[in-house]
C-alpha cells in the first residue's frame, strides 16, 4: 500500500514538475503575465491573385500583403509550436498615414491583422486575434518590425473558455528576404 500512493505521488510530482506543459495554465493570475513566449520560426509569403508569388517590396508599392508563419516557441508556460497568418496593409505615399511609433523611428509603416494559433503537446490549442486598429508594423525596407494586440479569440483542451488579452512584438531577421521571424507573446488571462 505504501509502494502504491509512493508511486502514485512520484508520477504525480513527474507530471507537475517535469513536463513543462502540464502546468502552464495554472501559473499565474496575480496581475502578471500568464504565459510569456520567444517564438522563432519562418514566415512565408502568400500568393497574390492569379498564383503569383507576391513580391516582398509589394507593400511598398501600396498593395497588401498576407504571409503565414509557423515555428516553436519556448518559455515559462511550456513550448507550444505557432502558427500565425499576418495580413499587412500597403505603405501609403502620405507618412501622415504611418502609425505614430513608425513616424517617432523616421520610419515608414501600415496597420497589420494577425491570428496565431499555439498548439501545446497535450493538444491544448490557443487562439489570439490582433486588432487592425492598434497592431501595426514598420519597415526600414529590409526588415519588418511588428507589434500587434488583440484579444484571445478560443481556446480547447485547458484553454477551455479561456478569455483575456496578449501582445506581439517581433521582427524579420536580416538579411531581408529570408523568411526567418523572431518574436516575444505575452498573455494575459482574465
Amino acid at each position: 500500500m505504501k509502494k502504491g500512493i509512493l508511486l502514485a505521488l512520484a508520477a504525480l510530482a513527474l507530471a507537475v514538475f517535469a513536463v513543462p506543459d502540464a502546468h502552464a495554465w495554472w501559473w499565474g493570475h496575480h496581475d502578471r503575465t500568464d504565459i510569456n513566449l520567444h517564438a522563432w520560426g519562418g514566415n512565408l509569403i502568400s500568393s497574390d491573385e492569379g498564383g503569383f508569388p507576391t513580391p516582398v517590396d509589394a507593400p511598398a508599392e501600396g498593395k497588401a500583403l498576407t504571409s503565414l508563419a509557423t515555428g516553436r516557441t519556448g518559455g515559462r508556460s511550456g513550448s507550444p509550436s505557432f502558427f500565425a497568418s499576418t495580413s499587412i496593409a500597403g505603405l501609403s505615399e502620405n507618412p501622415l498615414d504611418y502609425p505614430p511609433d513608425c513616424r517617432d523611428e523616421g520610419l515608414p509603416g501600415a496597420p497589420l491583422f494577425q491570428t496565431i494559433v499555439l498548439t501545446y503537446r497535450d493538444g491544448s490549442l490557443l487562439s489570439l486575434v490582433a486588432d487592425g486598429e492598434v497592431s501595426f508594423y514598420c519597415t526600414d525596407g529590409d526588415i519588418f518590425t511588428f507589434n500587434a494586440s488583440g484579444e484571445i479569440a478560443a481556446g480547447d483542451g485547458r484553454f477551455e473558455g479561456a478569455t483575456g488579452t496578449f501582445e506581439v512584438t517581433g521582427q524579420t531577421l536580416p538579411p531581408g528576404g529570408t523568411g526567418l521571424i523572431t518574436a516575444d507573446i505575452s498573455i494575459h488571462f482574465n
